[in-house]
């Protein structure tokens, strides 16, 4: 019964490991389009997203706004119970509109579409923005 417990942590954390690799990878296309970071910088949490505020040419307090107010409700949430912490999760959310939104707009896609829908649609359209053959567009 504990070895089958242990094996069953072990299989979750590796999963939980591959997730956040593809995501990373995921970001690091995005990013490589843009000529900013490797591999390796996109591995490191809350760095990868400082790295993409720098694609976008937004500020660096993009990352914060979106790490800080999710982190803030999800404490909230714990302590407080249900409904308080949402409200400040908001906040992360329209940073997280903002930051593909601004990608997106770099990458010659509508800012509010793209924005909105990686977004609402669970992170699917950064993978078109990863994958496709967009290239940033330079003013």
């Amino acid at each position: 019964m504990i070895i089958a417990s242990i094996i069953v942590i072990l299989l979750l954390l590796l999963l939980i490991a591959g997730v956040y690799a593809f995501c990373a990878y995921v970001m690091y296309r995005v990013g490589d389009k843009f000529r900013i970071g490797s591999l390796r910088d996109y591995m490191i949490p809350i760095y990868n997203i400082v790295l993409l505020c720098d694609c976008a040419k937004i500020t660096r307090l993009t990352a914060a706004g979106i790490i800080i107010p999710a982190s803030a409700a999800s404490l909230i949430s714990l302590c407080c119970g249900d409904g308080v912490g949402s409200n400040i999760g908001i906040i992360s959310l329209v940073c997280w509109v903002y930051l593909w939104g601004s990608i997106a707009e770099k990458l010659g896609k509508n800012f509010w579409l793209w924005g909105l829908a990686s977004v609402l649609f669970g992170g699917i359209p950064v993978l078109f923005m990863a994958f496709d053959e967009s290239m940033p567009k330079y003013e």
